[in-house]
């Protein structure tokens, strides 16, 4: 699965020394307009699921929706904390035979699907390379991150049980934990009045990885 998004900040950003300038602590809010691709499948009782692209075969677009984070900065020390909740969904009729949880949707059937999580991330980054200045500085770490997700998938529409065309339901929560790693850098101009941030960050696992991406540009005209 593919994620990639605008984000747009809308309403607050507040980034305020607490006590001494080593300690910074922040709160956003950002709106998300994300462009969805992914392809996933629902085995159940031994019998494996069709392979479908949410998009092409169940006609499932992107939603937006708002996105939250809050960060502690201590010197070196980065601890973030980010969430938003997505709802996908979409409806038309079946290009193929669909076998989804066990249960069959036939061919040409109108379904409706969608895929509603809450997603979760947990990052800390270190700054093993930190040149901060007043004119201007740069610094890179690594980053440990956790990413959890909470949701559902369902699917319901016309299928075949025992030879019989009728309506069916089918649906599949999900709940875990991924661990993640990778490398942050921050790019300050002019005592932070331009800033430039950039994240990537990832895991491969049972033959899948998963792989986030993010660049961020920040101009402060009144510190």
């Amino acid at each position: 699965m593919q994620r990639k998004a605008l984000l747009l900040i809308l309403t607050l950003g507040l980034a305020a020394p607490v006590a001494a300038p080593a300690l910074e602590l922040g709160a956003k809010i950002a709106y998300w307009m994300p462009q969805f691709t992914g392809q996933f499948r629902l085995d159940a009782g031994g019998v494996p699921g069709t392979l479908v692209d949410a998009g092409d075969d169940l006609g499932i677009d992107e939603e937006n929706s708002f996105f939250g984070e809050a960060w502690l900065w201590v010197g070196d020390h980065h601890l973030t904390l980010s969430g938003v909740k997505v709802d996908y969904s979409g409806e038309q009729s079946l290009n193929q035979e669909i076998v989804f949880g066990g249960q069959t949707f036939v061919i040409g059937g109108r379904a409706a699907s969608s895929i509603e999580y809450v997603m979760l991330d947990l990052a800390y980054q270190y700054d093993i390379i930190d040149l901060e200045n007043p004119l201007g500085g740069f610094s890179l770490g690594p980053i440990l991150q956790v990413k959890y997700l909470d949701g559902d998938v369902k699917m319901s529409g016309d299928g075949e049980v025992s030879g019989i065309t009728g309506h069916i339901d089918e649906s599949e929560e999900f709940r875990f934990p991924l661990p993640m790693v990778g490398l942050g850098a921050h790019v300050g101009v002019l005592a932070d009045w331009l800033e430039l941030r950039l994240r990537g960050v990832g895991m491969a696992y049972q033959g899948d990885s998963i792989l986030d991406l993010q660049g961020e540009a920040a101009l402060t005209p009144f510190p």
